[in-house]
């Protein structure tokens, strides 16, 4: 009996072992090709093996970012359906001869950015079983090596089976010699070269290889200059993609190699970043100016995407950079971080015709170029937009994207690029560029619009002339937007309607007028970080399609109860992020609901732990602050009380009124209204000396005089402290007002012209925030009179999130609701 026990124990733990084995690996299905493929998973696993208990009728097998050292012999022979392999990024260093037994379907392996070493690793019997691999990428394998002199000859035994690849993926040694083995390889179409230290590229290193190749790369080959012979590309004469980005040869070598080429056509010539200011020979300066000789290859050439950018080049000749004979052949062009003017009076017609006959021409990139040069001045005028003077170059119709960012530029005289009507511009990037150019967008059709630094005005003038444009995306940082909202107010978004997501992040802004965001509807991703926000603004409430709020390094010390329940109604609705780090939260009582939401809510908050302040200026975080509700705030009772006390006062009120209606009793039910409210205030408040104090400067002492205190003091019954009235004699001006604003329950902060340069209101302002924080005073009025809200000192918007505004009004018909609306701020919305 204790054996059939036993034996039950046994088989149910292996039945446990071979379930957690298997789910190791996720297994899933996936359409390539219209077809379904089922795929074994198990990337980032931490495996040092090879699982052996997955499905055998698995297609793909991605054991990427593991722990695998090795490969033993027949590992794969249970996936016998095996199409697909990835081994990337694991640290393998030894393959048995046998280790792809059994793979006689496998077309794809991947086995990049590991330490298998050509010289040793790959034995003759090794890719036998899996002859008929169509794509092998082993780059970013090899270590650097320590000789750089020595031959290096490639294992072209083991790599000449592979007679069905077309994309083959290698490391580049110094000086390689590539066996006959690799001109079996008859069918191979993309030679893809990494982890490049090459220093020779000769006639010879290429030889080997088949005539069919079509795709060349040779890219960040940077520890040495590589020498370069004529006729290096000489074996490849069918290329349509030469890519040698950040391969050290130089440009003026590099265009060399283009010669058997001429008036071929090729996709793609990749000349990016081959000179190198380590580069700078007299043969072969690094400051280049571009010649009629050094574009003799180039310019013969039918190239649709061509990349000549950060290769130092400081000028061109007449007749040399834009002379193409198939300008009509030309994509893409890229001449970014360069040091040298696009458009200059010396070369501007050639500039004009060019431009006109690139018909096909869909993005340039002018982009982190530098030229701070004048140029002769002329008076030419560039008014003319049908661009008969010669000050002006329209761009082709068929031109999607522009990026002039990071660019300075002097030209004169200046010079006018017109987007013509019927345009297919949909990208525009002229972040912190400043050009002597002008650029006139006839008919705005742009998706994407980037204008980080300097003025907003380019980008906001472009679009008022369109307001129906079909805007999906503006990027507005450090753009002085601040100012603008100051000037336009609510109206400065009228024009860009159909925005769906906008970056205004690095502008200053610490409000948003009324009914600013009303426009956009569409709005779903909004970037508001490294600004001044005291609060989230509540109009935000009124968008219904936000997914994305990103108020990152504001000055936010708590997130309101209506944007914390909006962000909840997003979340249900479609999901919602919120990214709040680096504010200023307060940890104190007025903010347990926020402290306790940041811990509840669904929606995705970019942590759940934010650095906050306590009342005594230490600072924790709030989940230390969530763990520690109690203890921290305890003291919060009284709070707690007072809200109690409002809602038994509110109660009271209501059933009062029905009395009233009903019995019409209602002497006693005042006086018994007046007995509560005693009770109450004894409970819940301190007894201040004063109601209310006023902070003011310069002349408004008349209208406090003969307008406020005849309403506060004589019909509302309040007390008022007014410096001019009630300060003692013999303490300081500084002492009487620090101790007057202690002794009172709120404060007036009565703004006119006058205020806004008083140091001495200054003062007030920050003996009130100390006793807002410390509890003594209940409530900051700030009310504006002859000025509008935004003129209001910047030094208040640290106290926006608790105070309340008022703005007197001008015309006497407003002034009731005024008075009701001030009245109900003083006295809790009663008076006994």
């Amino acid at each position: 009996m204790e054996g059939i026990i036993l034996y039950s124990v046994l088989y149910i733990i292996n039945i446990c072992n071979a379930f957690v084995h298997a789910s190791v690996c996720d297994i899933k299905y996936e359409f390539k090709e219209n077809e379904e493929v089922k795929i074994a998973d198990c990337k980032n696993k931490g495996l040092n093996f090879i699982p052996q208990d997955l499905p055998g009728d698995i297609e793909v097998l991605d054991m990427s970012f593991n722990l695998l050292r090795m490969i033993g012999n027949n590992s794969f022979v249970n996936y016998k359906y095996l199409q697909e392999l990835f081994l990337r990024q694991n640290q393998l260093n030894y393959l048995s001869k046998n280790s792809f037994q059994g793979l006689h379907e496998l077309t794809i392996l991947d086995m990049s950015v590991n330490i298998l070493n050509l010289s040793n690793v790959y034995s003759p019997e090794l890719f036998h079983p899996i002859k008929n691999l169509t794509k092998l990428n082993i780059r970013r394998n090899m270590p650097q090596p320590i000789a750089f002199v020595t031959d290096y000859n490639y294992p072209d035994h083991a790599f000449g089976i592979l007679t069905e690849l077309s994309f083959l993926g290698i490391d580049m040694m110094p000086l390689p010699h590539f066996g006959s083995g690799f001109g079996q390889m008859t069918t191979l179409k993309e030679l893809h070269f990494d982890s490049c230290y090459l220093i020779r590229l000769s006639n010879e290193t290429f030889q080997r290889f088949s005539s069919s190749v079509e795709q060349l790369t040779l890219r960040h080959c940077r520890l040495h200059f590589v020498c370069t012979e004529y006729n290096a590309l000489l074996p490849f004469p069918n290329l349509r993609v030469i890519d040698f980005f950040g391969t050290f040869m130089h440009l003026k070598h590099a265009l060399q190699l283009l010669h058997q080429y001429r008036y071929k056509n090729i996709t793609t010539i990749n000349f990016g970043h081959v000179s190198d200011v380590s580069i700078d020979r007299v043969d072969i300066p690094y400051v280049l100016t571009i010649t009629m000789d050094i574009m003799k290859n180039l310019k013969t050439i039918c190239v649709e995407n061509l990349d000549l950018s950060e290769n130092g080049i400081v000028d061109y000749e007449p007749g040399s950079l834009f002379s193409f004979v198939h300008p009509k052949c030309l994509r893409h062009i890229s001449f970014k971080g360069n040091r040298f003017l696009l458009f200059s009076e010396k070369n501007l017609k050639e500039i004009q015709y060019f431009f006109r006959k690139t018909v096909r021409l869909k993005s340039l990139d002018y982009s982190y170029n530098a030229v701070n040069y004048e140029m002769k001045n002329s008076d030419t005028s560039n008014s003319d937009l049908n661009c008969l003077s010669h000050s002006c170059v329209i761009l082709p119709k068929s031109l999607e994207k522009i990026d002039f960012s990071y660019t300075i530029a002097n030209m004169f005289p200046k010079i006018t690029l017109i987007v013509p009507k019927n345009n297919s511009l949909i990208y525009v990037d002229v972040s912190y560029s400043k050009i002597n150019l002008a650029i006139l967008i006839l008919q705005i059709r742009l998706e994407t619009f980037i204008s980080n630094g300097g003025d907003y005005s380019f980008a906001w003038n472009q679009f008022k002339r369109s307001p129906y444009n079909t805007l999906k995306t503006i990027v507005w940082k450090n753009a002085d937007l601040d100012n603008a909202f100051r000037l336009y107010g609510h109206q400065f978004f009228n024009s860009i309607r159909s925005i769906e997501s906008m970056d205004i992040s690095e502008n200053d802004i610490w409000y948003f007028p009324e009914d600013l965001l009303n426009p956009m509807q569409n709005l779903t991703y909004l970037y508001l970080s490294k600004n001044s926000f005291q609060t989230i603004p509540v109009q935000l409430s009124d968008h219904a399609k936000v997914k994305m709020l990103d108020v990152r390094k504001n000055r936010l010390t708590s997130v309101s109860s209506a944007i914390r329940g909006w962000a909840d109604q997003m979340q249900e609705l479609h999901g919602m992020t919120l990214h709040l780090t680096d504010n200023a939260f307060e940890c104190n009582c007025d903010n347990i609901d926020f402290i306790r939401w940041i811990q509840t809510t669904k929606v995705e908050l970019d942590s759940r732990s934010y650095k906050c302040k306590l009342s005594n200026g230490s600072v924790i975080d709030t989940l230390i602050a969530y763990n520690s509700l109690y203890d921290l705030f305890s003291n919060c009772k009284n709070t707690m009380w007072l809200t109690f006390a409002s809602t038994l006062l509110s109660t009271f009120i209501t059933i009062s009124l029905l009395l009233f209606a009903y019995n019409r009793r209602w002497k006693i039910i005042f006086s018994f209204y007046g007995v509560i409210r005693r009770i109450v205030e004894r409970k819940v408040r301190k007894c201040y000396q004063y109601d209310v104090y006023i902070s003011y400067e310069g002349d408004i002492v008349i209208w406090i005089k003969n307008v406020l205190i005849p309403k506060l003091e004589t019909e509302w019954g309040l007390t008022m402290c007014i410096k001019d009235r009630d300060f003692l004699s013999g303490p300081s001006q500084a002492d009487n007002e620090a101790e007057s604003i202690k002794s009172s329950r709120s404060i007036i902060f009565l703004i006119t012209p006058e205020f806004l340069s008083s140091r001495d209101c200054m003062f007030e302002l920050d003996r009130a925030k100390y006793e807002r924080i410390t509890k003594n005073l209940e409530r900051i009025i700030i009310i504006t009179k002859d000025i509008t809200i935004t003129d209001i000192p910047v030094e208040f918007s640290y106290i926006w999130n608790y105070a309340f505004i008022v703005q007197w009004p001008k015309i006497p018909e407003d002034f009731d609701d005024t008075w009701r609306n001030l009245r109900m701020l003083l006295t809790d919305g009663i008076i006994a």
